[in-house]
């Protein structure tokens, strides 16, 4: 939330007698960020701004224009779950990518679907519903496929950390910087790249062939480099876990703890600093936490729409053909020109032949996963952790769907009238 504030006072002049309301289910937490939002904005001439809290969702939502929705059922202790289970059965454990990601979808979408549907009831008309809640692509499919009529935007900056990797190999500004790139969430593929308008794709091209590892600060940029070395295409740092499946297996076992329980660790530091900061004249929360690049993107966003104006985004959308080889209803992560509040997907064409097939699956993938958060079918979820392409045994998949929603059950009451499979 710090990140957000921040960006709302850069964005104030976009934002006149505007209200932002917070809601949270932990009170503590909702009456802490309610003071610190309010101090940030404050304090960079952005006092205009109301800021308001409530404890429930209807309230919240009612009469909005916008709701962005970032949550995490289960909190981290759901995530370290997700995480630890994955590595138990010799699989990645990661919160959007295979077994983590099928689970957190199972938890996250039924509340998203909650959200869409009381913005069909209570908020003002056209409201757009701004997600960055993950596995953004399976909650982009089950809200497309299931809530239509809402407004819906599936948000990921992690093509914004693309572009800032580009522009440092170019020496160049990132606003400068555009890319053309398609796939679904977490498995983009970059074909062209522009600064200042200008093609520097064969420029960046021999950049990428030329670089050494002790240039790169760390071995997610240098595993992208050394994909893009096979493949020709830029790929999202996130394929690591396909391609360097065994080598990511073997440092998350080595680590001894999962991601979720670094970031248990740092917690009581941040929420200190909010603590510390959050009635201050010139607050500055540790930022460990939040993130200026993830709240610019959603407030600019939202800029854009409420100005009805003009701007190009990479965003998770239902494709409408913009991959040539996804089905047309699938959620996909492209360019698209946005007008006002209306997005449309910018044509990529077919995605590079040497992945597309793994694509597919994923995109099959998260199908079915969200038909089954939405359904609470046992078969289907079953089917979907099949389709996984880390996954590769109906045994060990059955095994894990009864891992996670033994674990998880408090979280998934649509699986609770299933009975358990026979054996």
């Amino acid at each position: 939330m710090p990140g957000i504030a921040y960006a709302f006072a850069r964005a104030r002049d976009d934002f006149p007698e505007t209200t932002i309301v917070l809601q949270d289910i932990d009170a503590p937490s909702l009456d802490l960020q309610l003071r610190l939002t309010r101090s940030i904005l404050a304090s960079r001439g952005a006092g205009g701004l109301r800021v308001e809290a409530s404890a429930e969702r209807p309230p919240a939502i009612d009469g909005a224009d916008f709701v962005l929705t970032s949550f995490r059922p289960g909190g981290f202790p759901a995530r370290h779950l997700d995480e630890s289970i994955a590595i138990a059965h010799g699989i990645v454990g990661q919160e959007t990518a295979g077994p983590g990601g099928f689970a957190m979808a199972l938890r996250s979408i039924p509340i998203v679907m909650d959200v869409a549907g009381e913005i069909r009831k209570v908020a003002a008309p056209g409201c757009l519903l701004l997600n960055y809640t993950n596995p953004v692509q399976v909650v982009t499919e089950a809200v497309t496929r299931y809530e239509p009529d809402v407004p819906f935007l599936g948000l990921c900056d992690q093509t914004a950390g693309e572009v800032g990797f580009l522009a440092r190999l170019l020496g160049v500004d990132p606003r400068d910087v555009e890319i053309d790139t398609s796939g679904t969430n977490h498995m983009t593929f970059t074909r062209a790249v522009r600064a200042n308008g200008r093609d520097v794709t064969e420029r960046v091209w021999d950049r990428l062939d030329g670089i050494r590892r002790e240039e790169l600060e760390d071995d997610y940029w240098w595993r992208v480099v050394r994909l893009f070395r096979v493949l020709r295409v830029i790929p999202s740092g996130y394929m690591e876990y396909f391609f360097f499946h065994d080598e990511v297996l073997t440092e998350m076992r080595a680590a001894g703890r999962t991601r979720a329980e670094e970031v248990m660790e740092q917690l009581p530091e941040v929420l200190e600093s909010y603590r510390r900061e959050a009635d201050g004249s010139d607050p500055h929360p540790v930022m460990v936490r939040a993130s200026d690049q993830h709240g610019d993107f959603a407030v600019s966003i939202m800029s854009v729409a409420n100005a009805a104006r003009e701007g190009r985004f990479i965003l998770n959308v239902r494709n409408g053909g913009a991959v040539t080889d996804l089905p047309e209803d699938a959620a996909v992560e492209v360019p698209c020109r946005l007008m006002g509040r209306l997005a449309q997907p910018i044509a990529q064409g077919p995605l590079p032949a040497i992945v597309a097939g793994l694509v597919r699956q994923v995109a099959e993938h998260a199908r079915l996963t969200a038909e089954a958060a939405v359904t609470g079918d046992l078969e289907i979820a079953v089917r979907a952790m099949v389709a996984h392409p880390l996954v590769r045994s109906v045994a060990t998949a059955e095994r894990l769907v009864d891992a996670y929603l033994e674990a998880h059950a408090a979280h998934l009451p649509q699986f609770a009238r299933v009975a358990n499979r026979p054996p």
